[in-house]
Formats: structure tokens, C-alpha cells, sequence
């Protein structure tokens, strides 16, 4: 586990409560060192219960990369996954969370 990453997915939490008045969560993906995907949790900014922080960064990391498929990458969440974003993360195949 790289504890940058984890700090950075808890920091991006935190920030999300105080600037937004979102729930406290926050996700990144990354590729080896390289950050390529980032989420706060939107679900009352966006009015979608599906914009977790760990969908929205799956979401982020599938636009920059131009594919489905997150094979071979790892996700940070500042909390343990829900179910549903469980399945997203399943679905995305990422190899770690």
C-alpha cells in the first residue's frame, strides 16, 4: 500500500465535506506511481445517488485512460467500499483496493 495515496484519498474526503457539504469520502486510482483517476463523493452536489467517490474515480480514471477495463490498477477509498461500488470496482477490474 502506498500510505501517499491513502493520505491523498482522506485528504480529498475532508475537503469534500468543508468546500462542498458532501459526504466525507474520497477515491483514487493509480496506475504503478502515477494517479490517473480521482473522485469525491457527489451524490448531493450531482443529485445521483450513484456518484460515490469510488464510482466517480472509476468514472474518471475509464475517461482519461479511453477504456472500460482498469486492469492492472488499484484504488484508494477513504472508507470501505459500499456494495454497490463493490460491483463498480469488480466490474472496472481493478486488481486492488
Amino acid at each position: 500500500m502506498n500510505k501517499e495515496f491513502m493520505q491523498l484519498a482522506i485528504e480529498m474526503a475532508i475537503d469534500g465535506v468543508k468546500k462542498n457539504g458532501s459526504g466525507p469520502f474520497g477515491a483514487v486510482i493509480v496506475k504503478g506511481k502515477e494517479l490517473v483517476g480521482i473522485g469525491i463523493n457527489q451524490v448531493t452536489r450531482a443529485l445521483d445517488p450513484t456518484a460515490h467517490a469510488e464510482i466517480c474515480a472509476i468514472r474518471d480514471a475509464c475517461l482519461k485512460l479511453r477504456t472500460f477495463s482498469l486492469a492492472g490498477l488499484e484504488i484508494y477509498t477513504s472508507c470501505e467500499p459500499c456494495p454497490m461500488c463493490l460491483g463498480a470496482i469488480h466490474w472496472a477490474r481493478l486488481d486492488k483496493i
